[in-house]
């Protein structure tokens, strides 16, 4: 999302420089995605499923709420527009189930031109070209609000109604910009008199466009079904500013809001009469409400919050208070905010908007938890270790591939493109465009390698495999399995991996695959060297000391026990705080000793008997 300062600044009175601004911005979760320039615009990452953040306003109120400054609403224009006869109406039907609203204005002798300067400044600094005051407003009202909008020229619309539709197969339709789109059933369309107009939440047709000598508008909003505008749009390869809005989840209440900004602005600067027209809205929508219990803010925050501070907070965000009181807090969620979903995404939002670099850092007072990480993945990671140190490159490539039409192939029903339709089976295709791309830069003998999924498809069941496949060579085979402990093997003649008689791969000519989940049970752990001397064995410990105690009084606590460790020294003290230090010790023994475990808890039971020291060990 593009932020031009000289519009951010139109609703936060702030002097900070760009560079400050990127700073707050990415405390918030919005980091630069390219270098800051002499523009004055910043370039943020939009990465979360947050719609509002595809506006310049909603990014704005995050700001505003994080740095505690007024927030700047822009003026909307609230007075109910003149009613249209029954004669100049545009009946508007809807005949798809995409459409959630469709709400649509009249304005009559517009007087259509340039726009002012301050209009044209923002929508270049934004990275959008000035068409026309009407075309200008509606674009700029898009990017401040993140709704979208549209005007139509009436005198070009073949009747006097817009219809809504699925489109039929065959039909085209000539976009603003030229493009000429073959339609299908699939795609939704905006039609008058039956002529297709508008691809739905998409593009608008250059034949119903407003030009200069256009007097007079219909104006529309839409929210439609954001799935099939994410599908249409990439189907038909059109991705522009209007498809980024309209394939999030949207909440219809914007459309309000919307059309109250671009009406006030059309009177403003194109003059006219407006009039209101058919707002298509079958379901409307109800506010959403939500319940804070204080007791789970405490929780995920490690910190000693409040209601008092988390209302604060969530009123800035524009939430509103219902009800509250010593435990808990009943909040309505704002109709910009689709991505609220629970109750931590209300903690969530306290946390950033407090500042994350608020939360307090504790040292761990348990000991460290367990490594969980499954012994596969701890396998696979070895695998690779082994073929890096070969010299093979690693790959990962993607997982979604052309279909091939074969009965155990995993088709997927929302396949945003033709040529990523279905899920691969083996790893090959993807490394086989690999090494083209290594050819094609005079790359030649390279090895490379991935460890990744592969899926099939057995009549209702759906199953997933993990495969290693290394190509441009099998050299490296023998050496990979001889590093895992494994020098018996064979290949059949049909080119199968064998272990113990158990298949564990296939190989070819030029690349090779193994099965890891099979390869890891054949693997033999390295024992090491056998050597002759002796080796000493080390524990460390973590002792909770009071701060009057020194290390010395831990030596001589430990005199006059016995155990068979060889010695005991002091690696690091650390300050926890005025009444405790931190004292790490390392006791080592020789490495034929066997009484480790039953030193270690007589060390403890001594040091907490005669000292008052805990340990986290």
């Amino acid at each position: 999302m593009k932020i031009p300062l000289i519009w951010l600044k139109d609703y936060v009175s702030s002097d900070k420089s760009a560079k400050d601004l990127a700073t707050s911005f990415t405390q918030l979760g919005l980091m630069l995605d390219k270098p800051l320039d002499d523009s004055n615009v910043l370039d943020l990452e939009h990465r979360m499923d947050r719609s509002d953040w595809l506006s310049i306003l909603g990014c704005a109120r995050d700001l505003s709420a994080f740095e505690g400054i007024k927030l700047n609403y822009p003026k909307l224009y609230n007075k109910p527009g003149l009613k249209v006869s029954e004669e100049e109406k545009i009946k508007i039907q809807v005949d798809t189930p995409v459409v959630k609203r469709f709400e649509t204005r009249i304005f009559k002798g517009v007087k259509v031109g340039q726009s002012p300067t301050w209009l044209v400044d923002r929508l270049k600094a934004y990275g959008m070209e000035s068409i026309n005051n009407i075309v200008d407003i509606t674009n700029f009202v898009m990017i401040e609000y993140g709704q979208t909008l549209h005007a139509q020229d009436i005198a070009k619309l073949k009747g006097r109604d817009i219809t809504i539709r699925q489109a039929k197969d065959g039909e085209k339709v000539t976009t603003l910009l030229g493009t000429e789109v073959k339609l299908d059933k699939d795609i939704f369309v905006l039609t008058s008199g039956g002529e297709v107009t508008v691809i739905g939440g998409i593009v608008g047709g250059r034949n119903t466009g407003v030009t200069d000598s256009t007097t007079d508008i219909i104006l529309d909003s839409g929210n439609y079904d954001s799935r099939i505008i994410r599908k249409t749009s990439r189907r038909i390869k059109i991705l522009n500013e209007s498809v980024s809005r309209n394939d999030k989840f949207l909440d219809p209440r914007a459309i309000d809001f919307a059309l109250d900004r671009a009406t006030g602005l059309i009177l403003e600067l194109a003059g006219g009469t407006y009039y209101t027209n058919d707002d298509y809205y079958p379901v409307p929508v109800e506010p959403k409400t939500m319940t804070l219990r204080l007791s789970r803010l405490k929780l995920l925050s490690g910190m000693d919050l409040n209601l008092s501070l988390a209302s604060k907070i969530l009123e800035s965000l524009e939430y509103k208070i219902l009800q509250s009181n010593e435990d808990t807090l009943t909040v309505e969620i704002p109709y910009f905010r689709t991505d609220i979903e629970v109750e931590d995404d209300l903690v969530s939002d306290i946390l950033r908007i407090n500042n994350y670099t608020n939360i307090p850092l504790t040292p761990l007072s348990t000991p460290v938890p367990l490594d969980l990480t499954p012994a596969i993945y701890r396998f696979e990671e070895k695998l690779k270790d082994l073929l890096v140190a070969q010299g093979a490159h690693e790959h990962i490539t993607s997982s979604l591939t052309t279909s091939e039409g074969l009965s155990d192939e995993v088709v997927l029903a929302n396949a945003l493109s033709s040529d990523q339709n279905a899920l691969r089976r083996s790893l090959n295709p993807g490394l086989v465009h690999v090494l083209s791309t290594y050819k094609k830069h005079k790359i030649k003998n390279a090895l490379v390698f991935e460890i990744g999924k592969v899926f099939r498809k057995n009549n209702t069941a759906y199953l997933e495999g993990r495969l290693l496949t290394i190509m441009g060579g099998v050299d490296s085979l023998a050496t990979l399995l001889s590093s895992l402990g494994i020098t018996k093997y064979y290949v059949n003649d049909k080119y199968e991996i064998l272990l113990d008689d158990n298949i564990v791969g296939t190989i070819d000519a030029v690349s090779y695959t193994l099965v890891t989940t099979a390869l890891i049970s054949h693997m033999t752990p390295y024992t090491g060297i056998i050597s002759e001397y002796g080796h000493t064995t080390s524990l460390d410990l973590s002792l909770l000391v009071r701060a009057d105690l020194k290390y010395s009084n831990i030596l001589k606590a430990l005199e006059s026990v016995k155990g068979e460790w060889e010695s005991i020294s002091c690696k690091s003290m650390t300050v926890m705080d005025d009444k405790t230090h931190n004292y790490l010790i390392s006791v080592s023994w020789d490495s034929s000793t066997k009484s480790i475990d039953s030193d270690k808890d007589l060390i403890l039971k001594t040091l907490k008997d005669k000292l008052e020291i805990n340990s986290k060990s």
